[in-house]
Formats: structure tokens, sequence, C-alpha cells
């Protein structure tokens, strides 16, 4: 069964900044994350509702206003904990606050090997898939990978945010989950991490997360989630559907990530936000 949250979380944590986004001014943080309302995107299958308890004066005369929700832990801006596809992995509660804020950002963009513009026309390639080549092209560019950084893949799927078959890619019509709620098998198409990229952040640069900006860590096409299961198996969190990574450079931010502290969760919406190391 898919987890609920409690109205009062949301009005909490949504409801507790408004950061500016803009890289321009570094005293501001930049933020990384969705808002989270009725279109919000989800995986096939998941669904999130919105309603309002009170939003009115009383007879008294005084206003109150109090709204709720219902969503899965994988909606929005999100972390997946290391259980989600791992068994041995940590659940969310575990997963340490140190581990969280204030931790070293890279950016790895691949817009331009996603998106080929060839006689004026744009050609998307589908499920392109980072890979250590990649990365090591990456690094001879901007350095190596520090040991327990978070390293954040741009593909450019932000433009796709608000269409949610755009977003996820979908060629067929989804399938619903199963009636035991396990994840079924789609035709999607969006880019992420292959296996060898997934192996050489958690093994050689050993990496303390990582996050993307489409649907999921894997690309759309995969039926095993191996990146998933690499990074769970290591402990590393994941980060998926991450919002305005155009806004950062390369390297020289930190991180703050801060998801709803859930017992025994697979994952939760998460606000994540960076800010430059030279507005400190």
């Amino acid at each position: 069964m898919i987890p609920k949250f409690s109205s009062a979380l949301f009005l909490i944590f949504f409801a507790s900044s408004f950061l500016n986004t803009s890289a321009k001014n570094p005293n501001k943080f930049i933020d990384l994350t969705y808002s989270f309302n009725n279109e919000t995107m989800a995986w096939p299958g998941r669904k999130s509702s919105f309603y309002v308890e009170a939003e009115g004066f009383t007879e008294g005369g005084y206003w109150v206003a109090s709204k709720g929700f219902c969503t899965s832990e994988h909606t929005s801006t999100h972390i997946d904990a290391p259980y989600h596809a791992y068994k041995e992995g940590r659940k969310l509660h575990e997963v340490p606050l140190e581990d969280l804020i204030d931790i070293p950002g890279v950016m790895i963009d691949i817009y331009d090997k996603v998106h080929k513009f060839e006689d004026g026309k744009l050609d998307v390639i589908e499920n392109y898939a980072l890979t250590q080549d990649d990365i090591l092209e990456w690094e001879e560019k901007n350095g190596k990978i520090p040991q327990g950084a978070v390293v954040l893949l741009r593909t450019g799927w932000e433009t796709r945010w608000g269409d949610m078959k755009l977003y996820r890619g979908e060629k067929d019509d989804p399938k619903p989950m199963d009636s035991e709620g396990i994840i079924a098998l789609f035709n999607l198409n969006f880019p992420a991490f292959d296996v060898s990229a997934a192996r050489y952040l958690a093994v050689e640069r050993q990496v303390l997360g990582v996050g993307v900006d489409t649907l999921s860590i894997d690309p759309g096409n995969s039926n095993t989630f191996p990146a998933h299961r690499i990074f769970a198996s290591r402990n590393i969190y994941m980060l998926e559907m991450v919002a305005n990574l155009h806004l950062l450079p390369p390297k020289g931010f930190n991180l703050w990530m801060v998801p709803f502290k859930v017992d025994f969760g697979t994952g939760a919406p998460t606000r994540v936000l960076a800010k430059l190391n030279n507005s400190r």
C-alpha cells in the first residue's frame, strides 16, 4: 500500500518559505523544488488529491483556513530512501540529517546530448542514459567529483513540466498498478543514469546522493531499475523531479534537502534548496 500524508504537514512544510529562484542574486537560495498542486507530476497509477477543510470567516468574525491533501510518497520533487529499491537499505527516518543538510553539490548537464538540432529541427534522443564516459568528460573540465557530494543530472526535461504525458514520455496508455500496489512496467521515455554511471558514482566517487530532473533515476525504458538498485544497495539516496537545474553552475554550491520525516518511509516529497558558495 502507498502511505498517505496529513494536511497539517503539508501546510507546515510547503508554506514555510517562498524563496527567490534566480541564480543571478548570490544572496538568495535557489529553489530546486516544484510546487505541490493538482498538476503535480507522478508515476503512472499514482494520484494526488487536494481539498479545502475550512476557508472563511467564523460566526465570531475571525478568519480560519485549512486545506488537506492525499498523495504517494513518490510525487513531485521527492527523495527515494534506499529501502525503496533495496530490502536492507535505510528507510527514510534512518537517513542521517547530516547527510541532507549543507552537502556539496555538482551538476552534470547533458541537455545537448539529449537534444540534437539538425537542419533546424529538434531531435530528442529517446531514453538517453548518462554513462561513466559522460562523467569522466565532465571531470576533465570541472575536476574530480568529491566524496560525499550529491550529483544532480540536468537533462532539460523541465520544459515538459505541466504536461503529464509529455513529461513521462508516454507512448501507450499506462497500465495500472496491480492489486498489491506493485509498479507495472510502462512504455515511457525520459533520460537518466545508466549502470556504468551508477557504479562509478557509487563505488569510485562514493557520493551521498544523486538527483535528476526527470521522473526516475533510471531511464523510461528500464524494466529492472538497475541504477536504483546500485545506489540503494550502498545507502545512497535519490532525488527525482528536481526543478531549476538550469540555474546551477557545474560546481560551487551546497544543497539542503528537507523531506517529510516519515517513519519507515520509502520516500517523501522534499524541499531541495541550493546556495552558491560565494553567497555564504
